[in-house]
């Protein structure tokens, strides 16, 4: 019997991905949503956010994958256990990650951000450079993103450190894990990266309390999910001169409103959430070979453990 699979998201998408299906599984049934013709078949669904009433419409779902390195926008208490749920491990995604992490780990590092608010007021002034080794970078969250970004800062010289939920060893690296040991990591970081997923246990985890305990002057950037940071302390933080900087890329409700006072702060950067995009060809691939697993009873790679949430 064949299996059949439901995607929904942009035309362009689609069409990619049902090509490559189609050469790799021919013997698979794609459908894109809204026009899936049996809904009763479908198996498996490729989704950012899930259709409202997906249990009753979709009564044989098994698998749900995830378009994105996350998967909070949906919601797992509402996942029936006998669903799994896939997260995407995209090349692609942790390349761009990587990339944009640097970038502004760069700009924070050779001052970029404050040029730029001193043309504002053509002002020349010079401000003492340092090596790169001598610039400490906490990244927060020790997962594939961000192995991957601490790799990518190790190979410009910068001085690197890592917190996760539980020890890892990562060569280069000096690792941190558990609370207990958050506090000595953010008090050696110069610029810390939130790479962190959203979970009960780190929605709101960037607040008055953690980020004091960052060097006076240091920086943040942002790019886990808005959620996990208190935007009113990071601002009050940053009127005080505690924090230099903050490169924001996530945000609790998005698109930011355009009243919100991040938008007005000199020493804040607003990105629309594109620090990394799910690159379709590198994607693609993968979402092939997890239904290749899927349907062998293997595996799938990126199986979300409902115990921690990703």
């Amino acid at each position: 019997m064949a299996t059949h699979i439901l995607f929904r998201g942009p035309q362009d998408r689609n069409d990619c991905w049902r090509a490559m299906f189609a050469d790799a599984l021919p013997n698979l049934v794609w459908q894109h949503w809204p026009n899936a013709t049996d809904k009763g078949a479908i198996e498996l669904m490729i989704v950012w956010k899930l259709p409202r009433d997906y249990q009753q419409d979709y009564p044989n779902l098994r698998v749900i994958f995830s378009v994105g390195a996350g998967v909070d926008q949906l919601n797992l208490d509402t996942v029936p256990e006998h669903i799994k749920v896939v997260r995407m491990l995209d090349p692609g995604i942790a390349k761009g990650m990587a990339e944009f992490i640097a970038l502004h780990v760069l700009n924070i590092h050779r001052d970029t951000f404050h040029y730029i608010n001193a043309n504002k007021t053509a002002t020349w002034k010079q401000l003492p450079t340092k090596a790169t080794s001598q610039r400490r970078v906490g990244i927060l969250g020790l997962g594939t993103l961000g192995q991957v970004a601490a790799n990518s800062l190790l190979a410009l010289g910068f001085s690197v450190n890592g917190w996760s939920r539980s020890a890892k060893q990562l060569k280069g690296v000096r690792c941190f894990s558990g609370m207990e040991q958050l506090e000595e990591f953010l008090s050696q970081t110069d610029v810390l990266v939130s790479l962190l997923p959203l979970t009960i246990h780190t929605q709101g985890i960037l607040n008055n309390k953690t980020l004091s305990q960052l060097p006076q002057g240091a920086s943040i950037i942002n790019v886990g999910r808005g959620e996990q940071l208190v935007s009113q302390d990071l601002l009050t933080l940053l009127d005080k001169g505690h924090l230099s900087f903050a490169v924001l890329d996530v945000f609790d409700t998005e698109p930011l409103p355009d009243s919100n006072r991040l938008w007005q702060h000199p020493n804040v950067i607003v990105t629309p959430h594109i620090a990394a995009i799910t690159q379709d060809e590198s994607a693609g691939k993968v979402l092939v070979e997890n239904v290749q697993r899927y349907a062998k009873g293997q595996a799938m790679i990126g199986t979300v453990d409902r115990a921690v949430g990703y």
